[in-house]
């Protein structure tokens, strides 16, 4: 999914939880939608991997984050609430990686002999495709993510909405930046394919 669509769904869930839980920190709510966005700023390391697939390493890993969220929920229990910032982080991460299992996917592991696993609706064929070529074809083609794009667009303006004002600066500083990486990305998506 695109960064704007993480941050959409993001943030229409978070207006649910604040309709059926009006005492929710909004500072966790913030760390919530930061962590549903911000672990796609791997995609800027791609470049410099084996393989040019950000998805394929440990940061969009189903795997990793349950146990990482696992691991500061015992903690949160045990010690003291700083854990629940780190929670809530991983619980935004786990969000977004259910969104990119609707469109091309995440392997079942980030690992090398797991990867050729792929679950996702827009499973590439071939995984050496240009992503630039898969993407704007591929993507923008599929009725069910043109579907999820329109849907989640139109049910952030409910959660906006719903939330709390001392989180609405914050949550629109998010959207702006979500917003400015995915008119970056598009530009050198366009670039790519003049080439």
């Amino acid at each position: 999914m695109r960064p704007t669509t993480h941050f959409h769904s993001a943030l229409f869930l978070l207006g649910i939880i604040y309709l059926n839980v009006p005492d929710f920190s909004w500072i966790l709510g913030l760390i919530f939608l930061a962590g549903s966005v911000l672990i796609d700023l791997d995609s800027f390391l791609s470049a410099f991997l084996k393989e040019k697939n950000h998805r394929f390493y440990v940061f969009h890993s189903l795997l990793f984050w349950t146990i990482i969220s696992t691991i500061f929920l015992i903690l949160r229990y045990t010690t003291t609430e700083f854990f629940d910032y780190f929670l809530y982080f991983s619980l935004g991460a786990i969000w977004h990686l259910i969104f990119d299992l609707l469109d091309w996917g995440l392997p079942l592991l980030p690992l090398p002999k797991f990867r050729k696993i792929y679950l996702g609706i827009l499973k590439e064929e071939n995984l050496e495709v240009k992503p630039e070529n898969f993407f704007l074809k591929k993507y923008w083609n599929s009725k069910v993510i043109l579907f999820v794009e329109l849907l989640f667009f139109s049910l952030s303006f409910l959660g906006w909405f719903l939330i709390p004002v001392q989180l609405f600066i914050g949550t629109a500083c998010i959207g702006l930046a979500t917003y400015m990486f995915f008119l970056f990305e598009m530009k050198l998506l366009i670039k790519m394919r003049e080439k």
